[in-house]
């Protein structure tokens, strides 16, 4: 139910099939109010290996600012037997979106946690806040956007912390906050513009 383009339709990698994933366009306005470039960096020289008992196929957008790639995948397994497994185990989610982040919860698709707001009035949006010994990160993504949105820019405590020119219609930001116990505290938005600079569609994190 999720369309992400490709930029070859024969895969870079096989088994599971990698595809390249489509820059959007460049934007036409300047961009340095809106924070550091955090746009993810292609680099097709040395992808990793993904495990093809988990993954079917998969599309790569790119490098994150930490060097790590980040991708969609169709989840699920070539044999049958192991898929059946996963469907139970995971109570019939096998084939559904997910990604590198893995902000994506088992149970509903995401567009139907917001039936007031369609996939194509909204795209699909998630994130969360997650700590663990080594402290708090902090993680959302926004996925089905338009070709024509250049610019996703994430706003925090109500400043701009950066801004990302999306890949096949997604942007993703991940950051690790270490011990700082006023992480849980942070929130923000995430602004969607077409390449002139129009608004398409915003996004308010974790609302309430």
């Amino acid at each position: 139910m999720l369309s992400v383009p490709v930029a070859e339709t024969e895969p870079l990698v096989e088994s599971p099939d990698q595809f390249l994933g489509v820059p959007h366009p460049d934007p036409e306005f300047d961009t340095s109010g809106f924070g550091p470039d955090l746009t993810l960096q292609q680099d097709t020289s040395d992808l990793p290996a993904l495990d093809p008992e988990e993954v079917l196929r998969a599309v790569y957008l790119g490098d994150d600012v930490d060097g790590d790639p980040y991708y969609i995948w169709h989840s699920g397994s070539p044999d049958l037997r192991r898929m059946i497994g996963q469907i139970i185990a995971d109570f019939g989610a096998v084939g559904r979106l997910e990604t590198s982040y893995g902000t994506e919860e088992v149970g509903e698709a995401l567009w139907e946690n917001s039936p007031e707001k369609t996939m194509a009035e909204m795209g699909l949006t998630t994130g969360s806040i997650s700590t663990s010994p080594e402290g708090t990160t902090f993680t959302v993504e926004w996925h089905a956007l338009p070709e024509d949105v250049a610019v996703v820019v994430l706003y925090q405590d109500g400043g701009p912390v950066g801004w990302q020119r999306p890949v096949s219609g997604s942007a993703a930001f991940q950051f690790d906050y270490g011990l700082d116990e006023d992480a849980f505290e942070l929130d923000g938005e995430m602004v969607a513009l077409t390449a002139t600079g129009e608004e398409w569609n915003r996004f308010v994190l974790f609302p309430g």
